[in-house]
């Protein structure tokens, strides 16, 4: 087996400039030309057929490369062919079923106003890679071959399984070619591949070998993001212990494995970053960390990456030793880690109607959102609602005041509080129904938009019942739309209270021209607006009332209600790095926000309003009851590096994480950093090449973040000062 560090700087770039072997394939114009004749030729077929063998045609015929350093082979000429019959096919739907709603959407949707959206989501979803990994591709096609054996299939099913089939079998016909084209170079990929097409994965090597190839054909041909590799220390689990046993490997030699493999996705530069999970429970609730939980993490360390992102859950029964040993590295810079809630997200799956042992066997999909693993289609990525945007709807009585557009609802002008305040959920019930609907429209043409057989073909219940896991074939077939920029809401919500119904500073028309002319010569008054206490994030029992209840109020709109596959909304409450578009698309706000300013991020509170430390935060975030949103929330945190330091600031850190898990938080992560550095880094950017921050689901280099990202962590930090 080769040695990772002596291959490093090559196995880095492998991406970056790819030496296509023009002899494994065709030219990418005769590829084309090739995809043309076949869909000319397809009439009458079926769009799964039809997507089916495109992707055989496809992965027959694109030339592959070689990465004769590596142990892994994956690279492929796929082109962007699926994507855009995809992209055909779904503009075909809206143009002939669905004009009025693209419209509302081109108005409604970050584009123009910022205010909702709703679409289809084929990106944000699990696949059953424990049946892959169990099956083996040629395992997968016997089972699919057997259910086709069938009696009395419909033509849809009988459809359904040729499609399955075709993809199982060029999958496993590119995986040969894979190995017979190493094999010259490096006989052991060649055998392992070999294997993986002929059968199962038989050690931790032809498993992670399996998992690669399958990850460059889905995403790369296919065209369809894989949001999570799955709970990588149960998958290879039993194939650590058997080959420590048999003496295939040492651990040292698993360790030189590991590198290569997380290397492959962070030397890739997957867009978002590549997920998996580690730790937490299974079906029965036992806790499941193990010694390969302990030695990917440390790989992962040593190599210094943040992609693959790594989802840590965390229960009752998780060892302190693994929570502090994730928190060391976050300490030290290396913050690519979310900690996930068991107890939370448990009940909240439940509350939505999924079984014990299945919600006990989630994962984490994409960023923090849940999913049962190998069973759910959860489309965590559906739509969502910019909650902020209410104060300014009902103040321009329904209309984006930026583009003129009418949006929404004319709520009057209210003459109380209580009338302000539920014209507030008057507007976010419109936004949030409304993108509801614009979902579940576009779900009910799912089938001719998205043909799934790669992921139907590893999915139990769809090869069962011959259904198209994006048409309801998956155990769980659920939706998602997200709440964002609560803590905006919620202080703008608190201002109104206390400027026009408390104080009576200036009447609510006033106000309305004051936001409208973005605070133009009322400095005074916005600076007053700013150092008010009733801000999100300080315990502060009436601010934190309106917090709950508007948060609640946006779940329990969403949250089990049907969706158009046979299953229901999950609401969330975060909104990942969409505070600063959505802010320049948000009039001025009367929490003394600047029109265009970002907007607060996540379950964070609005940038340096939090005043009374980690502790207040926290107290503020869990007095909403996280189990209402089964699509995840999550809390960002910024500590200062002198809080963290030692054995004292080790523990600390851990007692934050764990009173945060204690009163109901459901994901946290964060960055520890000083604003100074991060100042320094800001003005010269070339020392500081190296430092990365956790952006929202995801981390990025410092420097390579737009001067408002970074600003707003400047900001963040500072308040810790």
């Amino acid at each position: 087996m080769k040695k990772f560090d002596s291959k490093n700087q090559r196995l880095l770039t492998q991406y970056d400039n790819i030496e296509w072997i023009e002899e494994s394939g065709v030219s990418p114009d005769e590829l084309t030309e090739m995809y043309n004749e076949l869909i000319k030729n397809s009439q009458g077929l079926s769009r799964a057929v039809t997507k089916a063998k495109t992707f055989e045609m496809i992965l027959e015929n694109s030339r592959i490369a070689l990465d004769k350093d590596d142990i892994f082979q994956d690279k492929v000429h796929g082109g962007r062919y699926m994507l855009e019959q995809r992209w055909f096919w779904k503009m075909d739907v809206f143009k002939e079923y669905m004009p009025e709603d693209l419209e509302e959407l081109a108005h409604s949707s970050l584009e123009e106003c910022g205010a909702y959206w709703g679409f289809s989501d084929f990106v944000h979803n699990a696949p059953n890679t424990k049946s892959l990994v169990q099956l083996g591709f040629a395992g997968l096609l016997q089972r699919v071959e057997e259910a086709q054996k069938c009696p009395d299939l419909t033509d849809k099913q009988k459809d359904f399984y040729q499609s399955c089939i075709i993809v199982l079998r060029a999958m496993i016909n590119f995986t040969k070619k894979l190995a017979q084209a190493i094999k010259p170079y490096n006989e052991e990929n060649s055998i392992a591949l070999e294997n993986i097409a002929n059968g199962a994965p038989t050690n931790i090597y032809e498993a992670m070998q399996l998992i690669i190839v399958y990850f460059a054909m889905h995403e790369r041909v296919y065209a369809t993001r894989i949001r999570t590799l799955g709970r990588l220390d149960v998958l290879l689990w039993p194939f650590y212990q058997n080959d420590i046993a048999n003496g295939t490997y040492t651990k040292e030699e698993i360790r030189e494995i590991i590198k290569f493999f997380l290397n492959k996705f962070w030397s890739a530069k997957i867009p978002s970053d590549q997920p998996f999970c580690l730790g937490g429970v299974d079906e029965d609730g036992n806790d499941i960390t193990n010694e390969l939980t302990y030695l990917i993490i440390d790989t992962y360390d040593e190599l210094n990456i943040y992609s693959p992102k790594i989802h840590i859950r965390v229960s009752e029964k998780s060892p302190k030793k693994l929570i502090k040993r994730v928190l060391d590295c976050i300490r030290r810079g290396n913050s690519s880690f979310v900690f996930v809630n068991d107890d939370v997200v448990k009940k909240s799956l439940i509350n939505i109607g999924v079984e014990e042992r299945d919600a006990n066997d989630y994962v984490p999909i994409g960023c923090y959102e849940p999913g049962v693993w190998g069973k759910e289609i959860a489309c965590t990525g559906n739509g969502g609602v910019n909650l902020a945007k209410a104060t300014e709807l009902v103040m321009t009585r329904g209309y984006d005041f930026a583009t003129g557009h009418f949006l929404t609802l004319d709520t009057g002008v209210p003459q109380t509080f209580e009338e302000f305040y539920d014209s507030i959920k008057a507007q976010i019930k419109f936004m949030t129904d409304r993108s509801i609907r614009l979902t579940v429209n576009i779900e009910k043409y799912y089938d001719v938009i998205f043909p799934e057989s790669i992921m139907s073909s590893m999915d139990d219940n769809s090869i069962k019942t011959g259904v198209n896991v994006y048409s309801g074939g998956a155990r769980y077939n659920n939706s998602s739309l997200c709440g964002y920029c609560i803590a905006s809401l919620v202080d703008s919500v608190m201002a109104v209270k206390k400027l026009v119904y408390d104080d009576k500073k200036l009447t609510f028309e006033e106000l309305c021209e004051v936001m409208k002319t973005n605070w133009k010569d009322n400095e005074k008054l916005r600076a007053y607006v700013r150092k008010l206490p009733q801000k999100y994030g300080n315990n502060d029992e009436k601010t934190d009332e309106v917090a709950k209840d508007l948060s609640e109020y946006f779940a329990d709109l969403v949250t089990n209600r049907p969706n158009g596959r046979g299953g229901v909304f999950k609401a969330a409450l975060f909104n990942i790095d969409r505070y600063v578009a959505y802010g320049k698309k948000t009039m001025a706000t009367p929490d003394g926000r600047y029109a265009g300013e970002p907007l607060s991020k996540n379950l964070s509170p609005t940038i340096g309003m939090d005043r009374k430390g980690i502790t207040g935060l926290i107290n503020s975030v869990t007095k909403i009851n996280l189990t209402k949103f089964p699509n995840g929330a999550v809390l960002d945190i910024v500590l200062h590096p002198s809080t963290v330091n030692g054995d004292d600031g080790l523990e600390a850190f851990y007692n934050v994480i764990k009173t945060y898990m204690n009163k109901g938080g459901m994901a946290i992560h964060g960055n520890v950093f000083d604003a100074n550095e991060l100042k320094k880094a800001q003005q010269n950017p070339e020392k500081y090449a190296n430092l990365q921050v956790r952006v929202c689901g995801w981390n990025a280099y410092f420097v390579k973040l737009s001067k408002i990202e970074q600003d707003c962590f400047i900001k963040q930090a500072e308040s810790l000062c």
